[in-house]
């Protein structure tokens, strides 16, 4: 895994624990919030680049909440 992906991961699952949307144990939630990370970067690369029109956190809670 390169440093990027791999400090991409470590951001998103950061994120998505502190969002608080996943509603578990903490080691329920960073299992699944890591899980959800890759997923989420499978879908949007890391080359995506993200505009004015779409936020990426709000894009990344999008995804949590059709990916619940």
């Amino acid at each position: 895994m390169s440093n990027e992906k791999a400090k991409e991961l470590a951001l998103l699952t950061s994120f998505i624990i502190k969002e608080d949307v996943l509603g578990g144990t903490l080691f329920q939630t960073f299992d699944k919030a890591y899980e959800l990370a890759h997923k989420f970067i499978d879908q949007y690369p890391l080359d995506t680049q993200w505009g004015i029109e779409i936020e990426y956190e709000d894009t990344i809670i999008d995804f949590l909440n059709q990916n619940k």
